[in-house]
């Protein structure tokens, strides 16, 4: 295996490893035993009553992690910290250039001369010995090396971690 494919194995087993979608979350307030209730969501309001409790953030690269992966990770966060209902302040997407390089086979075929001997026996008997130059096709095998930018995206959501009166023990 060559270096280029064996580097090419690595980086695909840990990019496999790598979670589609990573969360992280600051208490801003002293956290509360984990709610039982339900983390409602809302984007467009904070919590009547409510006492917010941290900070909570949710992110992952395009394709694997959806808008819908992104909430679910957001929503476990909120429920972590104590919450029982998180308020998106941002929803953000970054997108970023990278090199991305494949080999491929891009062999292919090459006609060369050859020369050949060729014995013929005459019609008296006698053998003549004729060299001629003949066209001889050849597959040639070669690996070559493409390099191409390939645009990655990143979401991420940004929000609060909130404990309602409904979600008070």
């Amino acid at each position: 295996m060559s270096p280029r494919a064996r580097t090419a194995a690595a980086t695909i087993m840990v990019v496999a490893c790598v979670p589609a979608v990573v969360s992280s979350a600051v208490v801003t307030h002293p956290a509360p035993a984990r709610s039982a209730s339900t983390v409602s969501i809302s984007a467009t309001r904070d919590p009547a009553g409510a006492q917010e409790i941290g900070i909570v953030e949710a992110h992952g690269r395009r394709p694997q992690a959806t808008a819908e992966a992104l909430v679910a990770e957001f929503r476990s966060r909120v429920a972590m910290l104590g919450g029982d209902f998180g308020r998106i302040d941002d929803f953000a997407t970054r997108h970023e250039l990278r090199t991305e390089s494949r080999d491929y086979e891009c062999g292919g075929f090459e006609t060369q001369m050859q020369t050949q001997s060729v014995v013929a026996t005459g019609p008296d008997g006698s053998t003549a010995v004729t060299t001629e130059a003949v066209p001889v096709t050849t597959y040639v095998a070669k690996t070559c090396t493409e390099e191409r930018q390939v645009e990655d995206a990143t979401l991420t959501l940004v929000g609060r971690a909130f404990r309602t009166a409904k979600g008070s023990p």
